[in-house]
């Protein structure tokens, strides 16, 4: 069999092929239940009829996913982008960002699912190995995958070496404590730390079990 349409690094060199027609520039690790989790096909396409709902019921109805798609656009858009959106799932931040924001995430299942209901552009990587040069975007945004991350420090340090100097990030994750279920679900506080440590300027607003991070890199 011969092999399909790869791409070739500009700076490395290195060779990346393209599967499931995405672009594969995976070079990170993933919680393996939920990499198998992740991987189904049903999973991607029911995803939004959860995400519908997540926001209200882990907030206890303290926040409506259209007032975090507000929030979204409201602290990122002013930056003028270009916008990165980290484990982009089925392509609901990405969309809200418009036609140019680039979506990405290690499941071809989620993807294909994004392509098919928000096309646009999307890559196969993970947030811990940002494929991407240094300042290249105005924005980040990463939603509920921030309690997926295999490595959440490494994650929101390629997010701060992509963003620009004033460049800015929006969070959504589930806050600790309470059952983890192999997620990583911080504390308030620890969070704040865990901003700071990399350089961010911010806040994290609380909304029951959910917290929105509104940030900026020096």
């Amino acid at each position: 069999m011969e092999p399909g349409p790869r791409v070739a690094c500009p700076g490395c060199g290195k060779i990346f092929p393209y599967r499931h027609g995405f672009l594969d520039l995976r070079e990170g690790r993933e919680r393996p239940h939920l990499q198998a989790v992740n991987r189904l096909r049903l999973t991607a396409e029911l995803y939004d009829l959860w995400r519908m709902q997540s926001t209200g019921f882990l907030s206890r109805g303290r926040l409506s996913l259209e007032e975090e798609l507000e929030r979204l656009r409201g602290w990122l858009l002013p930056t003028g982008g270009p916008f990165l959106d980290v484990g982009t799932g089925t392509g609901l931040y990405r969309e809200a960002l418009g036609e140019e924001a680039i979506g990405l995430d290690p499941s071809p299942a989620f993807l294909q699912v994004a392509q098919r209901r928000r096309p646009g552009p999307y890559l196969l990587a993970h947030g811990e190995a940002l494929p991407f040069r240094t300042g290249a975007f105005g924005g980040v945004a990463i939603g509920p995958t921030w309690n997926e991350f295999y490595d959440p420090q490494k994650a929101l340090s390629q997010t701060r070496r992509v963003l620009r100097p004033g460049g800015r990030l929006l969070g959504m994750l589930l806050l600790g404590p309470g059952p983890s279920l192999g997620l990583w679900r911080p504390p308030p506080e620890d969070f704040l730390r865990f901003l700071r440590k990399e350089g961010f300027h911010g806040q994290l607003e609380t909304h029951g079990a959910l917290g929105v991070v509104l940030a900026e890199a020096p």
